[in-house]
C-alpha cells in the first residue's frame, strides 16, 4: 500500500463539500486528495467492506525453468541429490496464460501477507516483526512488549536499512540507557514531538507518566485498534504456519475433519467435515487461535495446540484485552474474480527454428511488463495472489 496509488470511499457527517475540497490543501502535502463528492443518506461503518479490486503493472518479467545438473551430491539419508539450478528466461504470453488460468482454476492459498505478520526471517537479521509483540502481549510480559516495539525493524531482505539515522540513533539510547524513556524521548528530533516514531513516542510519554513498573498503562496510551493489531498479527503468523502445515499434510482437497462454514448459519458458524461428497477446498476454514475457537478435528487441530503450547501462548476468555483474543475463521483458499492480464510492453527475440536450423530464424514476443486486473474478497492479499502467480519463493 505504501507504494500503490488507492482509492476508498468514505463518508463524513456535516461536512460540506467545499468545506471538504478545502481540508485538500492540507492532504495533499500528506500524499491524499478527496473529491468526487456526493450526498448519500447512509454512512459507511467497519465491516461493510465486501473486497477490492486491484490494476497491478509487474515489470522486468522472466520465466523461471529449473534444470538439473549433471554434478550430484549424497544425501545424509545415503541417496543421491540432484542439485536443481534456476535458470530466468525469456517470458512469453503462452506462459502467462497458463499461469492466470491456473489462478482462475484453483485459487491461491490465503495467506496473510507481511504487511500484517512481518517480514520473513530471523529476529537477528530483521529486527523485530509485529506478531513478536503480539506473542509478548498475550503473555501478559508488557515490559517485553514495550521493549521489543522501541528494538523495532532492522534491515529488509536485501540486506538495506529500514530507518533512517534518527530513528535509529534514538533505538541505540534506548538500549545504551537501559529503556529509559526520559533519555529516550530526549533524543527524538524536536523533543519528542513530530510524525517519525509515533507509536514509540505515545508508549515512551505513557512510561514516563506512569513509571516503568506499569508497561500497561503506557501501552493504554495508544488506541485500542493499534493494540489490536499486535495480537491479531500474531493470529495470523499461527494461521499462515497451519496454513502450510494443512496443504503440505493432507494435500489441496477436503479430508475428514476439516472445518468448514455453514452456508445459511450464523457468523463464525463452523460445522466438520464428515463427509466429502459436497464440500470443495474453498469452503474450508482455518481457525485464528482464540479462546472461542474450534479447532479441525484431525491432526491439524492436534498442532495448533502444539505450537500454542511450545510459545506458552494461552487464550483465556477472561484474561484483559490486550493478553487475549475471541478468535475468528478464514478461508484456507481464494479464488480471485474477473482476472485478466494485458500487455504493457513487449520485444520481438529472433531465435533458431524448431528443426534448428539457424537459416530458419523465427520471432517470438518476449513478454516485459503485463497489467494483472482482479477483485478480491475483504482481508485478502494482492501480494499473496501475485507470489502464487509468479510461483515466488522467499529467496526472490
Amino acid at each position: 500500500d505504501m507504494r500503490a496509488v488507492t482509492y476508498q470511499f468514505c463518508t463524513v457527517r456535516n461536512v460540506s463539500p467545499f468545506q471538504a475540497r478545502k481540508a485538500n490543501a492540507i492532504l495533499e502535502g500528506r500524499g491524499m486528495q478527496i473529491g468526487n463528492f456526493e450526498r448519500v443518506d447512509w454512512h459507511l461503518n467497519q465491516g461493510d467492506l465486501k473486497g477490492n479490486q486491484f490494476e497491478i503493472v509487474v515489470r522486468n518479467l522472466k520465466r523461471v525453468s529449473i534444470r538439473v545438473p549433471v554434478c550430484r551430491a549424497v544425501g545424509t539419508n545415503g541417496r543421491d541429490n540432484y542439485i536443481k539450478e534456476e535458470i530466468f528466461q525469456p517470458c512469453d504470453e503462452t506462459h502467462i496464460d497458463e499461469m492466470v488460468q491456473r489462478i482462475r482454476k484453483s485459487g491461491f492459498i490465503n495467506y496473510y501477507g507481511e504487511q500484517r505478520v512481518g517480514e520473513s526471517g530471523h529476529t537477528q537479521e530483521v529486527g523485530v516483526r509485529s506478531m513478536d509483540i503480539g506473542r509478548a502481549m498475550l503473555k501478559a510480559d508488557f515490559t517485553t512488549a514495550i521493549h521489543l516495539l522501541m528494538m523495532g525493524r532492522l534491515k529488509g531482505k536485501d540486506g538495506t536499512l529500514v530507518e533512517g539515522p534518527d530513528s535509529r540513533h534514538t533505538r541505540k539510547i534506548w538500549i545504551d540507557s537501559h529503556g529509559d524513556p526520559i533519555k529516550t524521548l530526549a533524543s527524538f528530533p524536536n523533543g519528542g514531538n513530530g510524525y517519525a516514531m509515533a507509536r514509540e513516542r505515545i508508549v515512551l510519554k505513557g512510561l514516563k507518566r506512569y513509571g516503568k513498573e506499569k508497561p500497561l498503562e503506557a501501552l493504554r496510551c495508544l488506541q485500542y485498534n493499534i493494540r489490536l493489531f499486535w495480537i491479531n498479527a500474531y493470529q495470523s503468523y499461527v494461521w499462515n504456519k497451519m496454513a502450510t502445515e494443512r496443504i503440505l499434510r493432507l494435500g489441496p482437497n477436503p479430508v475428514l475433519g476439516d472445518l468448514y462454514i455453514l452456508p445459511h448459519g450464523k457468523k463464525n458458524e463452523v460445522a466438520i467435515v464428515s463427509e466429502l461428497s459436497s464440500i470443495k477446498i474453498t469452503d474450508i476454514v482455518l481457525p485464528l487461535p482464540g479462546y472461542n475457537m474450534q479447532y479441525p478435528n484431525n491432526e491439524i487441530g492436534d498442532l495448533y495446540r502444539k505450537l500454542l503450547n511450545q510459545e506458552g501462548v494461552r487464550f483465556e476468555k477472561d484474561a484483559i484485552p490486550e493478553a487475549t483474543a475471541k478468535g475468528s475463521y478464514r478461508h484456507l483458499v481464494r479464488v480471485p474474480h474477473a482476472i485478466k492480464w494485458e500487455v504493457i510492453s513487449s520485444t520481438k527475440v529472433s531465435h533458431a527454428g524448431d528443426d534448428g536450423n539457424d537459416d530458419k530464424t523465427k520471432e517470438s514476443e518476449c513478454i516485459e511488463a503485463a497489467k494483472f486486473t482482479f477483485s478480491l474478497d475483504s482481508g485478502s492479499y494482492a501480494t499473496m495472489l501475485l507470489r502464487e502467480l509468479m510461483v515466488s519463493t522467499i529467496s526472490r
